[in-house]
């Protein structure tokens, strides 16, 4: 391999950035999930408060959770990922119909 080729590949390789920009992309979506967490949990407390049912946050949750395991599902291939993915989704959809339900009545 000349010198070329040899550049080429290595510009391939790193199109989305080396091991340390993937690595702060990680703990980027981490820490700001966090955020979105504590927050959600937040809102979600002051429906309970207020006798309120938080379907639509607790729609949002099983969502991100569900389509988290789905992806892994197929980048993995583990049957756990898959039942977990199904069950978040099936949840999110009945949170859903619940949150409708109460809009519209």
């Amino acid at each position: 391999m000349d010198k070329d080729e040899i550049l080429s590949k290595h510009k391939q390789e790193n199109r989305f950035g080396d091991e340390r920009e993937k690595t702060i992309r990680i703990r980027r979506d981490a820490f700001s999930l966090g955020g979105v967490v504590v927050l959600g949990f937040f809102f979600m407390m002051l429906r309970i408060w207020k006798d309120q049912y938080p379907a639509d946050i607790l729609a949002l949750f099983c969502c991100q959770g569900g389509l988290s395991c789905l992806y892994e599902w197929s980048q993995l291939r583990q049957k756990k990922h898959l039942v977990w993915g199904i069950l978040l989704m099936v949840i999110t959809a009945l949170c859903v119909f619940i949150f409708c339900r109460h809009l519209l009545a």
